[in-house]
């Protein structure tokens, strides 16, 4: 009787072993056919649309702490990086710090590339890009514009993702000077959650004077201490995304002091539990915002370069470049 319930059971077993690796190997096959559709669909399109997309990927799979290097091969130089026309070294710099400085970092694309061509020739490129730091997984719609060289290889012109371009801070006016009334948003401490933004200047009497000429800047986040900007009615805030590379947002203001005169810019960081000053300078009225929209030259080595305005040894105004560190 016992040797009759043995067998069964081991009946029963293999059976069961035996419908597993099958559903296994329907899986896997399953994955393959997939994987094998999507690449055969791209033969489908024209040439030059199969030779982007195979860039694409191979750009993709360069982001690893081996072939970082190679980067340098798929990009135009300079590049227009998250709404910064930066140098191409800048670029690679800034990749190798972000990933360096991760214990672990993956990119996946997720699903189909799409392709669209422009009127000029250019490709622009559309897909779901996973992005795994520190095992926090983010999925950002991303997208890639080649331009076609003179050597006639293909090279990336533009990159960034929707959700940075649809950030409303992101779109400020730099022609003329907009007071940020409320509220600019981003992850400022490096912590994985975003947090709000809150500008609170001061306000005037019936008869125009102010109550006071400091501007306070305080965030949703209490652990964020508060920011007081003396000598100050007002002020247009800008998240800067990353500029550092320490895994937080950093944000650039430009002051609005009580007698009207628009032209300081201070650039924050949050460090070591404060708040630090990356890059503070002042620059001619017409041409602040011009200057604070290219304040970040160079990010991934810890160095920016900023336009500011100083005197020469005959007391005449004259704008010069400097290279500052952030670190």
């Amino acid at each position: 009787m016992n040797k009759k319930i043995i067998l069964s059971v081991y009946i029963v077993i293999s059976i069961f072993l035996s419908a597993c690796s099958s559903c296994k190997n329907e899986n896997d096959h399953t994955k393959k056919v997939d994987s094998n559709d999507i690449k055969e669909s791209y033969k489908m399109l024209p040439g030059d649309q199969q030779t982007v997309i195979d860039i694409v990927y191979k750009w993709n799979a360069a982001h690893d702490t081996i072939h970082l290097d190679s980067l340098e091969n798929y990009y135009n130089d300079p590049v227009l990086f998250f709404k910064k026309r930066i140098p191409l070294k800048s670029v690679i710099d800034s990749k190798k710090y972000k990933i360096s400085h991760a214990d672990t970092y993956r990119e996946r694309i997720i699903g189909r590339i799409g392709i669209y061509a422009s009127d000029t020739g250019d490709y622009k490129c559309e897909f779901l890009k996973l992005v795994t730091i520190n095992s926090k997984p983010n999925v950002y719609h991303s997208y890639l514009i080649f331009k076609k060289q003179a050597d006639s290889t293909w090279r990336i012109i533009v990159e960034s993702d929707k959700e940075a371009d649809l950030r409303p801070e992101l779109v400020s006016l730099f022609e003329k000077f907009q007071e940020s009334e409320s509220l600019s948003s981003g992850d400022f401490n490096g912590d994985g959650e975003k947090e709000d933004l809150i500008v609170l200047k001061p306000e005037q009497d019936t008869s125009g004077k102010y109550s006071s000429t400091d501007t306070k800047i305080s965030f949703t986040n209490i652990d964020l201490p508060e920011l007081v900007i003396p000598n100050c009615i007002g002020v247009n805030v800008l998240n800067e995304n990353d500029v550092d590379g320490d895994g937080s947002d950093d944000f650039s203001i430009v002051i609005k002091n009580p007698d009207g005169e628009v032209g300081n810019v201070v650039l924050y960081s949050f460090k070591r539990g404060k708040w630090q000053e990356l890059a503070k300078f002042k620059a001619p009225e017409e041409e602040v915002f011009a200057s604070r929209q290219n304040l970040i030259e160079f990010a991934g080595s810890g160095n920016i370069k900023i336009r500011t305005a100083e005197k020469t040894q005959d007391s005449r105004d004259t704008l010069i470049i400097k290279t500052i560190s952030t670190w």
